[in-house]
């Protein structure tokens, strides 16, 4: 069974002092993969792309070039990207934009470590982030997000050799002033992350397209 080591704590999870100097520190990493989308053909998709389903594209959207999915079929889309994770610190950034009808909002997730990694889901609606590991849901927290405004979402995963911990450090922001957090929450996972590529989906429940930018990956050993 798996089990995370952690306090709650005034809307942050915070873990035990196990790694803390690794994780604060921003020292050491190596950019692996970055794309913006700008030098990307408009209706077409980067070649790396593994498309799950859905209907992606690049386009153009107020000045800035990126990802779009399609409001239509509505359902549960997805892509893998990237090198493939096998060990070490990896720390997964991205920009994206939902979008709402009525109460039904956009549901933006991703995973580190392929299918069955550790993965997040953010829930507009009820204002919820939720997090699982080999698909099976095993923490949430309370989390501000708009589904009108480009959101950045930042996610390291820091493991131990030595205790086969994880350490999971997630920052939410607004884009556009990325001082201003929404949610930043640490705990460590009682095991590995599994080896495998990083995946974002998309969740067009509002029936709107939806947008990403600035997909970003970075190692570091």
């Amino acid at each position: 069974m798996l089990i995370l080591t952690l306090l709650y704590f005034m809307g942050t999870w915070i873990f035990q002092p196990i790694l803390h100097a690794k994780v604060e520190s921003d020292e050491k990493w190596t950019t692996v993969y970055e794309e913006n989308f700008e030098s990307q053909e408009e209706g077409t998709i980067p070649k790396d792309f593994f498309v799950l389903d859905g209907e992606f594209k690049v386009i153009s959207k107020e000045g800035r070039k990126c990802l779009s999915l399609s409001g239509n079929p509505v359902g549960e889309h997805g892509f893998l990207f990237g090198p493939r994770y096998r060990e070490g610190d990896i720390n997964l950034s991205f920009s994206c934009l939902g979008a709402f009808k009525s109460r039904r909002h956009n549901v933006f997730a991703g995973a580190l470590g392929g299918m069955r990694g550790f993965a997040f889901r953010i829930n507009p609606s009820s204002q919820k982030v939720l997090f699982f590991k080999s698909e099976e849901q095993i923490l949430e927290g309370d989390i501000k997000w708009s589904s009108s405004k480009w959101m950045k979402i930042q996610l390291k995963a820091i493991p131990d050799p030595t205790t086969k911990q994880t350490l999971i450090n997630l920052v939410v922001s607004d884009e556009v002033s990325s001082g201003s957090l929404v949610q930043k929450s640490k705990f460590i996972l009682d095991e590995p992350l599994s080896s495998g590529r990083s995946i974002l989906w998309g969740f067009s429940y509002a029936g709107e397209q939806m947008f990403w930018d600035n997909l970003l990956i970075r190692f570091r050993n």
